[in-house]
């Protein structure tokens, strides 16, 4: 067994994915990146599958054809074995499922999918299916040799469309009911921006720091309207919310260079309304009726809860006309919540409505890990998954 095998094994054994970096760099180049954070929420998907799958992404200069057979051999478990090329290609085989079966979802969800995540969110139901079904014997699935990338088969299935325009039908109105609350966010972001930006162009002694980094917190304002106008679901928030944190801190970067004040810390925002900026704080604070849970906070709302008092609660739409703190807002917060707070949110927001609707153990997500790309501090919060490499390729094939 070759050691590139064993290195993949021992991720795939410990997360059920694999990234291969060469593919890593051809994704990001076709537009299609898959960060550390969107990695994490692979791995929460992949991980809670009531089947087990595991994914290696790789490179497409694997040649024409690829095998998953020494994958499986290396890792020693059963489940299915899936490779996602970075060309958007896919395969799978399986020794739990039927293994012509798990081939054809895998093509099936690679054709419907822009990016890995789309690829895995939309290939887990279909296994699960399959699985539910008893999709047949395939103790032999992973003695078949090799499986070729370049042949793919076209699949349909009554019931997975089904599923998926069901699917997608109930993120639109998801996503419709997110909207008023992200218009609010960046319409809040600009509003600070304008702002700063009297004090960056009349202050003649505006040190060079201070400039590059409003012109970081800028460029993000516009990143954050972009993958606004491209959301097609709650989850592809994430983005906005988190190019705001980011914003938002830089902003206070610049506040303090101009007041020749010490740095803000790089840290979560505060717990209680994100706009409040990064927090100062962590505090032990509970919602009424919950328990007691320890969170960041900004000076002001942690002095306010020190005191007795009640925080400054944000609170977004919900239907026609109710405005809710967004814990209690349902499923459809947990993209624009999990884009500010990361892998974190779970464990603060544990017994709220949003905490049930999301994954039950405290992750380090990742989301954060580029937050400070091109500024200090960032990777403070990244869980970070870098793999390593498969040096020389894998002998020849997959």
């Amino acid at each position: 067994m070759s050691g590139a095998y064993e290195e993949a094994a021992a991720e795939l054994r410990d997360s059920g994915l694999y990234v291969y970096p060469a593919a890593e760099r051809e994704l990001a180049d076709a537009g299609a990146p898959f960060d550390t954070g969107a990695r994490a929420d692979v791995r929460r998907m992949l991980s809670g599958a009531e089947t087990p799958i595991f994914l290696v992404v790789v490179a497409q200069d694997f040649g024409q054809e690829v095998t998953l057979q020494g994958v499986a051999n290396a890792v020693d478990e059963q489940g299915t074995y899936v490779a996602y090329r970075s060309d958007g290609q896919a395969t799978a085989s399986s020794t739990v499922l039927d293994r012509d079966a798990a081939r054809e979802a895998a093509i099936t969800a690679s054709e419907q999918a822009f990016n890995v995540s789309e690829f895995v969110d939309d290939l887990v139901p279909r296994l699960e299916s399959l699985a539910d079904e008893g999709a047949g014997d395939s103790a032999d699935s992973t003695g078949g040799g090799w499986v070729p990338l370049t042949i793919l088969l076209a699949a349909g299935g009554g019931g997975f469309l089904l599923y998926r325009r069901n699917k997608r039908s109930k993120e639109r109105a998801q996503l419709k009911q997110v909207r008023g609350a992200l218009e609010e966010d960046i319409t809040a972001y600009g509003e600070q921006l304008s702002a700063l930006d009297l004090d960056v162009q009349t202050t003649s002694a505006v040190p060079v720091e201070a400039r590059d980094e409003y012109g970081r917190a800028l460029d993000l304002y516009e990143r954050a309207k972009v993958f606004s106008d491209r959301a097609e679901k709650p989850t592809d928030l994430k983005p906005v919310t988190h190019a705001l944190e980011e914003g938002r801190w830089l902003l206070g970067c610049v506040d303090a260079r101009l007041k020749h004040e010490p740095l803000p810390e790089r840290r979560l925002p505060c717990f209680f309304d994100p706009s409040h900026g990064p927090s100062a704080e962590d505090i032990e604070w509970a919602p009424p009726g919950g328990t007691v849970r320890t969170v960041p906070a900004c000076a002001a709302d942690a002095l306010r809860v020190k005191n007795g008092g009640d925080p400054n609660i944000r609170t977004v739409p919900v239907g026609d006309d109710e405005r809710r703190p967004y814990w209690d807002a349902g499923p459809a917060y947990s993209g624009w919540a999990g884009g500010y707070f990361g892998g974190f949110l779970p464990g603060m927001l544990m017994g709220t409505m949003l905490g049930s609707a999301m994954a039950d153990p405290v992750y380090v997500d990742g989301g954060m890990a580029d937050a400070g790309a091109g500024g200090d501090g960032g990777g403070d919060f990244g869980g970070g998954f870098d793999g390593g490499g498969f040096g020389g390729g894998f002998d020849g094939g997959f």
